[in-house]
């Protein structure tokens, strides 16, 4: 009949078959992460690149120059002089080559230097005196739409 070493093998046969199963298993469920991911990383290239065309569509020169045509009364923008330009001899030095100060940050926090207090003072009296500033609200626009651009969008 069956002899010890026959079911020794026939366990160790089961044993394989259920590693090889369990093996098998696992490379499946990692192959169907990699093409959910290769998926969500399409979707994210698909989004760029509408992101992108959107974009390309905003900045176009005729749309900006049109819109600044039509809101010229509230933007006042004006054309660049060349004298607004600065040439980098005439922008402020670095902050390695500002002369440091002679009062120490310790001092300042003491209260020992006459002039900090005074500063300090001086503060404390403008903040006293004036009140908080309005926030702005931005004026409604009128019902006309100047630009109205559909563009898709992706959806997740």
């Amino acid at each position: 009949m069956l002899r010890s070493f026959d079911l020794i093998l026939i366990g160790v046969m089961t044993a394989t078959a259920v590693v090889t199963y369990s093996i098998k298993h696992r490379a499946e469920l990692k192959l169907e992460e990699v093409h959910r991911i290769e998926s969500e990383i399409k979707l994210e290239r698909d989004t760029i690149d509408l992101l992108k065309a959107d974009w390309a569509l905003l900045t176009q020169p005729n749309r900006l120059h049109r819109l600044t045509a039509v809101y010229q009364s509230e933007l006042d923008l004006v054309p660049t002089e060349p004298t607004q330009l600065a040439m980098p001899k005439e922008l402020p030095m670095p902050k390695s080559q500002l002369p440091q100060p002679e009062t120490t940050i310790e001092q300042l926090i003491a209260g020992n230097d006459p002039a900090v207090a005074a500063a300090i003072a001086g503060v404390d009296k403008a903040k006293a005196s004036k009140p908080e500033p309005r926030i702005p609200v931005p004026l409604p626009r009128g019902a006309s739409s100047v630009d109205v651009i559909s563009t898709g969008s992706v959806r997740r």
